[in-house]
Formats: C-alpha cells, structure tokens, sequence
C-alpha cells in the first residue's frame, strides 16, 4: 500500500480506509490484521514528526492494548478481582475503538454531504429578474401576481405613514383592589373546595401589585385565626385551611385598610 499520511483526516480515518479496503466487519475487528497493517503503514511514513503525528501513535498504543487485551486470558487479566470477574460480565475490549469508527464515519459521511451541497449552490447564481410560477404552485383559484420585493416597498411605506402620524392619547385606569376585598375572595374558595393553595390564588394575578394584595390578605386571615396555613415537606406547595374562626363575622376586615 503506497499511502500518505496527509491524506487521512486523522488515525480513525486511516483505520476506516484499512477496514473497508480488506472488506473486514467493522463490528468485529480481526484486531491483529488491522494492528500489524496499521503499523506497518507508520513505518513506511519518511520522518514521522511526533507532533503532527501524535493522534496516530496514540491510536498505535491503543491498538496494541487491545490485542494484548484479547490474547490474555480472561483469568488472567481480572487476577486481582476474581468477585468482579464473577459479576459483571466480560466486555469486547474493541468495543469503545468500533463506538469511535462508527461515529467517525457519521460525521464524515455528513461533513462530504455539506461540501457537495456547498459545491452546488456555488453553481447558481440568482438574478434580480425571474418568473415566477404562481400559477403551477398556488393553491387559490386566482393567484396573487407580484414579487416579494413589491410587498416590503409596501410595507415600508405603511409603516413610514403611521410612524409620521400621532398617536391618541389612552387612559388607563388602575383598578381599586383591596385587602379586604381578597379575604372576601379567599374565604370564599375555601367554602367551594376542600385542596385550596396559595398558588391556585396566585396564578389568578393579573398584576404584580394584585399579587402582593392577595399574599396580605392571606396573611391577615392567618393573624385573625380565619385561615391556616401548613407545608408538608420545604419547597413544597402552601395549602390553605379553615381556621378556628373562619365562620365569624367578617366586618371587622373593613379596617383592615385603615390599619395597615
């Protein structure tokens, strides 16, 4: 084999290029055909720089280890553990070199799919003018003729249009939510269902300012024994309870605000 090291990209390419020119299995190896090939092919490289080419000596040793690893008896390599050796099944020691290949060859099949397509659209060379084919193509009875760029001028100058003009003035009026009016709300949950918590109330916000009115209310209802709180485990969601009070008068939560 007359082969040169710059035309692999990498130690896995070169093993790949071994692989399919002897029309071995890539999912079992003969490790001692491709390691002694592999070797072999180092050796004719003239002055192996060990810097560009320490990836490939790397993939030597590798190689090597794994051909030792299977001419060694099994016995013989699990000595120092023979419980493990007993429990845990033995494993192909070319099985991560194949899971490396495998992926190598993806990418590399992917990577020429992208060059060729690369290569193609450097052939085309789109003009101002084309025909269009709403006719062939569209699903309408009758198709909208034009061309996009006739659209975005048109778009440009709506816009330009109403940028110029002045907007109306809008009055946003804030709604009055109070205290009282939430402990009102919550007690009224509670006497339509049993499992109330406090993000059920929560999520039913509209504002960050409605937000904070419910968690006060929830905490006055709590300081007149109307409600209880409990948490099971931390982090864990706020359940809401009748309290020992809750079906006493509620006229006294019109000070509320004023005492706040």
């Amino acid at each position: 084999m007359h082969l040169r090291l710059e035309n692999f990209d990498g130690p896995l390419d070169l093993l790949l290029h071994l692989i399919k020119a002897q029309e071995l299995n890539i999912f079992n190896i003969p490790i001692a055909i491709i390691t002694e090939q592999y070797l072999s092919f180092l050796k004719q490289v003239p002055e192996l720089d060990f810097h560009s080419a320490g990836e490939y000596l790397a993939m030597a040793a590798q190689l090597i280890e794994i051909k030792a690893n299977l001419l060694l008896p099994v016995l013989q390599r699990s000595i120092e553990n023979i419980e493990s050796l007993l429990e845990i099944p033995e494993e192909d020691p070319r099985r991560i070199l194949v899971e490396q290949l495998l992926e190598f060859e993806t990418l590399k099949r992917a990577s020429e799919i992208l060059e060729a397509m690369n290569a193609e659209a450097a052939n085309i060379y789109p003009t101002a003018e084309f025909k269009r084919r709403d006719d062939e193509f569209s699903n309408f009875e009758h198709p909208i003729k034009g061309n996009p760029f006739d659209l975005i001028i048109s778009l440009e100058r709506v816009l330009l249009k109403y940028s110029n003009t002045s907007r109306p003035k809008v009055v946003v009026r804030a709604q009055k939510i109070t205290i009282q009016q939430k402990m009102e709300l919550v007690k009224k949950r509670l006497e339509e269902t049993q499992n109330l918590t406090l993000k059920d109330l929560l999520i039913e916000c509209l504002s960050r300012y409605e937000l904070i009115v419910v968690i006060m209310a929830v905490l006055e209802l709590c300081k007149a024994n109307h409600v209880n709180i409990c948490q099971e485990n931390l982090f864990s969601e706020i359940i809401l309870a009748k309290g020992e009070k809750f079906y006493d008068d509620s006229s006294n939560f019109q000070n509320i605000e004023a005492s706040l």
